[in-house]
């Protein structure tokens, strides 16, 4: 293995112990998602967080099946580029994000008249150094707490305007009212998308606040807790000294992904993921 490959695997793996979230590009077919860990010794946790209720309270639904219903021709879809993560360990999960470090979350809003879509893209590298690369420079510079870099919020956001370049592992649709349409319309253009995080403020969390306007509550967070020290090819790496970055909580296509598919089972919503890969550009 040459220094320079061993450079790539190098910080591939330290991009994926440091957790940085799939927010750009990439696809992959779907596997069995892996998003549970119980404790293991050397103190990793991973564990999406769950939801205290599925539907608002005014969620409009069908009387008898207590599924979503709509005004005719009007809907949410939710479009998921799942990168399938495995979380098992933190080996595991350094190896998958290695393979695949990208992931995103996007929507669409369709009325008789029109379908739009949307996102919230980040992380560019315009103003700060992209997550990954500012988390590997503070391991570089020997920082007591290099992780703390995803604790950043960045200022280079922006809103995405139609089809992204890759396309979506699944698409989940739900009938909406055309009331909830325009709450949505509007929240979508008055929402402000310079703020980029990992923690909060990302792709994901776009969708999970829209779906909400819909009356509908998504699984969409995850809570890790990271080591202080992990080996990555022989050598070992601080990831903290300061206990307040012990727990990283965010919002991932990862987690979304796996509860949008089981909404879909429970005929809560539907799977349409084929329709929309067959339309053209």
């Amino acid at each position: 293995m040459n220094i320079k490959t061993t450079e790539r695997i190098y910080r591939a793996c330290i991009l994926a112990v440091m957790i940085v979230l799939g927010m750009s590009v990439a696809g992959c077919s779907h596997k069995a998602a892996r998003l549970f860990a119980r404790t293991q010794p050397d103190g990793w946790n991973a564990q999406p967080i769950s939801i205290v209720c599925r539907f608002a309270p005014d969620a409009d639904l069908d009387p008898a099946t207590r599924t979503p219903v709509g005004d005719e021709g009007y809907y949410l879809y939710i479009l998921n580029e799942a990168a399938d993560w495995n979380y098992s360990d933190a080996s595991s999960l350094v190896f998958s994000i290695w393979q695949r470090p990208w992931a995103h979350s996007w929507l669409i809003l369709e009325s008789p008249r029109d379908r739009l879509e949307f996102g919230h893209t980040g992380d560019l590298g315009i103003t700060k150094p992209r997550f990954h690369d500012g988390v590997y420079q503070k391991i570089r510079d020997e920082d007591p707490n290099p992780i703390a870099y995803l604790w950043q919020t960045m200022s280079d956001g922006q809103l995405q305007i139609g089809k992204p370049n890759r396309p979506p592992t699944f698409v989940w649709r739900m009938p909406i009212t055309k009331r909830r349409h325009q709450l949505i319309h509007d929240y979508v253009m008055q929402r402000k998308y310079d703020q980029f995080g990992v923690r909060t403020n990302n792709c994901t969390d776009f969708v999970a606040e829209a779906a909400a306007l819909a009356g509908i509550n998504l699984i969409h967070r995850m809570r890790l807790t990271v080591p202080q020290e992990t080996k990555v090819m022989g050598k070992t790496l601080r990831v903290w000294t300061d206990p307040q970055y012990r727990i990283l909580e965010y919002s991932t296509p990862e987690v979304l992904d796996a509860d949008l598919r089981q909404l879909a089972r429970l005929g809560i919503g539907s799977d349409v993921t084929e329709w929309y890969l067959s339309l053209k550009s």
